[in-house]
């Protein structure tokens, strides 16, 4: 295995940590811990460094990373009651960031130590994108449209992967829409009304497509977090009868339609 050693080193500090620590801390907590103990053994590391996230030839945002040892293996920490496939995803994703093929993560809130090593090999990186529907469906609002924007996100999803924040999706989708020729409208807040009066607005990045349909790229553990009547609300005040919302937080991109 690549950097065997360096990762069993990497398994022993996380083995120390977890056994002289209790399981109440926020993650900052065993973070800290975790580069006291690599570096009491001499192995360099770097804590929440800022990377340049790239799609296709663009940069389309920033994010940190919770450490990369001796610039060679990224290591992200979890507190959680088990680590899931969306932690490996996140994981494989930072990989991807930094270019590196291992990576470890570690979990300090289990009952139990609870860790993978992961490895990504950028040789067998799948090269095709499939939809959830080999055709349009006819009952679709714009179905052509909605079919070819559906393209278009599951090619963000396929490249980018996981585990980035919501603002690199809504960057990367835009740039993809405008690669694949439609008229793109960035909107970066949702504006709220009061009987016909708008009163304030929200942060929320999404897109206007043809001026026909909403598209909005969130990055959330769950869409159930997210109110769609007020969606609707937003898109009935622009005169939008169409919204796909597409959680990018998850293994599998499963787009959702909302109908104004």
């Amino acid at each position: 295995m690549k950097h065997q050693d360096l990762t069993g080193r990497i398994i022993g500090a996380y083995y120390e940590v977890y056994n002289h620590t209790s399981r109440t801390y926020p993650e900052y907590i065993y973070e800290r811990a975790l580069i006291h103990e690599l570096r009491s053994q001499g192995l360099a590391c770097t804590q929440q460094d800022e990377y340049q996230i790239f799609y296709k030839d663009r940069i389309v945002g920033i994010q940190r990373l919770d450490l990369f040892v001796v610039q060679e293996v990224v290591v992200e920490n979890k507190v959680a009651e088990t680590l899931t496939k969306r932690h490996k995803a996140q994981c494989i994703s930072y990989l991807k960031t930094v270019n590196k093929p291992v990576g470890l993560l570690l979990n300090f809130g289990s009952a139990k130590p609870n860790f993978h090593r992961l490895y990504f090999d950028f040789d067998k990186r799948p090269e095709n994108v499939t939809h959830a529907h080999a055709e349009p469906d006819p009952d679709w609002l714009y179905p052509d449209l909605a079919y070819k924007i559906l393209g278009a996100l599951y090619e963000v999803h396929h490249i980018l992967g996981a585990g980035f924040v919501h603002r690199i999706y809504a960057n990367a989708s835009h740039y993809e829409l405008k690669l694949r020729n439609f008229i793109v409208e960035p909107i970066k807040r949702v504006q709220v009304a009061y009987k016909d009066a708008v009163i304030g607005d929200i942060a929320f990045s999404h897109l206007l497509v043809e001026g026909k349909i909403m598209v909005f790229p969130v990055a959330i553990r769950d869409t159930a977090d997210l109110h769609l009547d007020d969606l609707k609300i937003w898109m009935q005040w622009r005169g939008i009868q169409l919204g796909i919302l597409a959680n990018f937080d998850d293994t599998r991109l499963s787009p959702v339609f909302v109908r104004a």
